[in-house]
């Protein structure tokens, strides 16, 4: 081979090898102590603790921050490198107070328990015959996340039938036929709705059916039966 040919050659090896080499020496120096973790800030917390959430998303002193597994991870966080993360929380919001099994907690929209949550001024989810299943538990604090917390407030129990359907009890002895785990924002909506007309009109109401949420109805404590 010619010496300008292989000389010509060398070089071409050389800037493409480089390169590579660059990138094999980063990725080596990714896993050296250089990107351990060394400092940690928790946001957003109200009723779990700092301490639980880094425990919960599986970082400890040994938490390589370059190599953090993010989507792992059910909040929002963020790398400073080498050594910092900051991980946001977005807490679930407690709806109700329900027994799971045998036990009084508080749960989130989602039917998730909340551990040390307060209860107070918080609706209780109940079965009407035998023991709250999970699947009633979740459809029901479903159908109170679907509205907004000032009409949540006017709900003072939701209790599961053995049919599947739900019932509310608000204030003022007012029942609310909801019907089945479905529509829940048009539900939410159409609840609303009646309430506003009927203390507009200034009507005393014994029971809102939802069952129809396109179509609500209302029994007046007189007995009249009205579409609002």
């Amino acid at each position: 081979m010619p010496r300008d040919h292989a000389a010509r050659w060398a070089k071409t090896v050389a800037l493409v090898a480089l390169p590579v080499m660059l990138l094999a020496a980063f990725a080596a120096a990714t896993y050296t102590p250089l990107f351990r973790l060394r400092n940690i800030r928790v946001e957003g917390t109200k009723i779990l603790r700092p301490h639980e959430v880094i425990v919960r998303a599986g970082i400890g002193p040994d938490t390589n921050v370059f190599h953090l597994d993010r989507g792992s991870i059910v909040t929002t966080v963020e790398r400073h490198l080498p050594g910092s993360v900051v991980i946001t929380v977005q807490e679930r919001a407690p709806v109700a107070n329900a027994l799971v099994g045998t036990s009084p907690a508080v749960v989130a929209g989602d039917g998730i328990v909340l551990p040390g949550a307060a209860t107070a001024g918080l609706p209780e989810i109940r079965s009407s015959i035998g023991e709250l299943t999970d699947e009633d538990r979740t459809a029901a604090a479903a159908a109170l996340d679907a509205m907004p917390e000032v009409l949540r407030a006017h709900v003072s129990a939701v209790i599961a039938e053995p049919t599947g359907t739900l019932v509310m009890d608000l204030g003022g002895g007012l029942t609310v036929r909801y019907g089945g785990a479905d529509d829940q924002l048009m539900k939410a909506a159409a609840l609303r709705s009646v309430l506003a007309w009927a203390a507009r009109e200034r009507v005393a109401l014994a029971e809102i059916d939802l069952t129809v949420p396109e179509a609500p109805s209302a029994t007046l404590q007189s007995g009249q039966v009205i579409s609002p």
